[in-house]
């Protein structure tokens, strides 16, 4: 196989939705396939769906795997310590099972700080040297972009999503209270304003917002918390790390130009004014970021 040949697989497994690509050297996605999470919780047949879609994408041709993962990793063991939003996967060696199972190199990391080295090398923040990189959707997951680097711990995360900023407030997924996660995080807002409606069926966030657009007074609330929590939280990124970029995406940020105006107001009043200075808000620019940057995890380990 030559280099000119060669793809890669990128695995973005979020807490809704498994997306699996095949990507070129140049980060361009050549097929996608897309699969409910909610059917693969259990580890088998998690596997099995990896190794059919992987062999259904021509394995010939395919140097690795990257996977994405919604929760706190051991990178270079590729080892899964849990997922706050799946359960079941505590302690579990995912690098070794799916290399194993498909016979090909496989690269773990956290699925937030994927979807910032794709934005970082291709998207919104290319070029940066300092970004915060934020993925709303079930969850919020959350990457911080360093000296143009993807920020790292002793493990994946920088569990930006499970910063405390209430003392009592509601139980989180993590299993500690008042996380930033349970005030903007999908999962949440869909509760909260099916308590207000009192009703029993589920709503899209970007309905929620659509409907809040209209004047609906229950959504317009909705709305207007999330863009303060988020704001006031943003606020606090914005003078820790004095970011050049804040960079939104995941499925919520698909009515990015309804809350943004909201959050830009709560960060312009709040944060210190010397680091506002050229930061600028945007909406991540690639579509499957999550997609291009496990693919990129593979190109660069192996090249």
């Amino acid at each position: 196989m030559t280099g000119k040949d060669c793809v890669y697989v990128g695995v973005d497994w979020g807490g809704t939705n498994l997306k699996v690509g095949l990507v070129s050297k140049k980060g361009e996605i050549i097929e996608e396939k897309r699969f409910s999470s909610q059917k693969l919780k259990e580890k088998t047949a998690f596997l099995r769906k990896m190794k059919e879609v992987v062999t259904s994408l021509g394995e010939k041709r395919i140097r690795g795997v990257g996977i994405g993962v919604p929760g706190i990793v051991n990178m270079q063991k590729g080892f899964i310590y849990y997922l706050p939003n799946i359960r079941g996967w505590e302690n579990f060696p995912l690098r070794s099972a799916l290399s194993k199972s498909l016979g090909l190199p496989v690269f773990v990391d956290n699925d937030a700080n994927l979807f910032a080295l794709a934005e970082g090398c291709l998207g919104a923040a290319k070029g940066k040297e300092r970004a915060i990189i934020l993925t709303l959707g079930t969850g919020l997951g959350g990457a911080v972009i360093l000296g143009g680097r993807v920020l790292h711990g002793q493990n994946s995360g920088v569990e930006l999503g499970h910063i405390p900023i209430a003392s009592k407030g509601k139980k989180c997924s993590c299993g500690a209270r008042g996380c930033i996660e349970t005030f903007v995080g999908n999962r949440y807002l869909s509760q909260r304003y099916k308590k207000m409606k009192g009703v029993n069926q589920n709503v899209e966030i970007k309905e929620i917002f659509s409907r809040a657009s209209q004047g609906e007074r229950e959504a317009q609330v909705i709305l207007q918390e999330f863009a303060y929590y988020l704001g006031k939280f943003l606020r606090g990124m914005v003078n820790v790390f004095n970011p050049e970029i804040i960079v939104l995406g995941g499925g919520i940020s698909g009515a990015f130009r309804l809350f943004e105006p909201l959050v830009w107001q709560m960060i312009r009043e709040e944060a210190m004014w010397p680091n506002l200075k050229g930061l600028k808000l945007v909406k991540a620019k690639l579509k499957n970021p999550g997609i291009i940057g496990a693919a990129l995890l593979v190109k660069e380990n192996l090249g």
